[in-house]
């Protein structure tokens, strides 16, 4: 072999070596960059945007999460309420911002499981652009009624509905809200003539029950009970499978004659698709632990919440078995997809 090829031999080896080389080193680059990322994150404050309006439930779990995520990451962590069309103003804006980390949103059941079945046309899919970090909670409603509406129970109410066909109406913080899915639930289970008024937000809709323009509610507990204390809104049912440590002396649904009858919000934790899992995953440990405190424990008591942490795949699970559930009521009810 002559000195020629030799050379030109090892001339290709040495580029293939050093063409590996690169690329070894490119793939490293890669691999580390994202832990890099997640590592140095968060560098600036964290926005939770709330899909429903302040002072309902999901705004009061906000606010506690945020209290206690600021220390854990070193970074401020603000609350935005963004609410109307049940929820999804919100999720879509959430679903639309830069998939950094530093944009969150506090939803449930109206974005994620219920939107799907009411609207054809939104402009982006729930669990793929807005997927899930961490389930923090569930909670029941509490179905409450105008105190000058004559009624005492679920009976009387069914009763003063069908005496008063069209007449009786209820509000909700708008289609696809788990007080909005009650009365669907309460509606289709007695074949009752009732008319839905839908609201922007949950406090709103609470005050159209208080005023009188409105009959009743199926709402979370902690915007009602002072109503209820106070004898502004008197309490009929709550929507759980057993009966509230709240509100001891008010039964269920179910007790009331609609076997099977439970309804509950449920509260969690989404990031912008393509958010790096990295980030996901420390956000996700951070809510467990948060949820886990005896203190945070105690506090979603008095809400009437019982705390749930879901880590994303189970969450993810979780939506697969419950969005099935309200597919059949939807499309009978008035709130079916448009």
């Amino acid at each position: 072999m002559t000195h020629h090829h030799i050379f030109a031999r090892q001339h290709v080896v040495l580029k293939r070596l050093i063409v590996g080389a690169t690329l070894s080193l490119l793939t490293l680059i890669a691999a580390s960059a994202l832990p890099a990322a997640a590592q140095d994150w968060p560098t600036r404050p964290i926005q939770i945007v709330v899909s429903s309006g302040a002072g309902g439930t999901a705004d009061i779990l906000a606010r506690l999460i945020a209290e206690q995520l600021s220390p854990a990451l070193g970074q401020p962590v603000v609350v935005e309420n963004r609410p109307g069309a049940g929820g999804h103003v919100g999720a879509a804006a959430v679903a639309r911002a830069k998939p950094d980390g530093y944009t969150l949103l506090m939803s449930g059941s109206p974005t994620h499981s219920v939107g799907p079945h009411m609207f054809k046309n939104l402009s982006y899919d729930p669990m793929r652009d807005v997927p899930p970090v961490a389930m923090i909670a569930i909670a029941p409603n509490l179905l409450v009624v105008n105190a000058s509406l004559p009624v005492k129970s679920v009976k009387e109410l069914v009763q003063y509905a069908r005496e008063k066909p069209g007449r009786l109406t209820y509000s909700s913080a708008g289609p696809g809200t788990s007080g909005f899915l009650a009365a669907e639930l309460l509606k289709k289970s007695a074949d009752l003539d009732m008319a839905h008024v839908p609201y922007k937000s949950g406090p709103e809709a609470v005050t159209g029950v208080l005023s009188g323009d409105v009959g009743f509610i199926f709402f979370t507990l902690p915007s009602l009970l002072p109503q209820v204390e106070a004898g502004k809104l008197r309490a009929l049912a709550i929507t759980g499978a057993e009966r509230s440590a709240l509100v001891p002396n008010v039964p269920t649904v179910a007790e009331a004659g609609f076997s099977d009858f439970e309804v509950l919000a449920w509260f969690a934790l989404f990031a912008p698709r393509d958010t790096p899992k990295a980030i996901v995953d420390k956000l996700s440990a951070e809510i467990g632990t948060i949820v886990n405190r005896p203190e945070m424990r105690a506090k979603m008591a008095q809400l009437g919440a019982e705390p749930r942490y879901m880590n994303p795949e189970q969450l993810t699970k979780f939506v697969a078995a419950e969005s099935p559930k309200w597919k059949d009521l939807l499309k009978d009810s008035s709130a079916a997809a448009k």
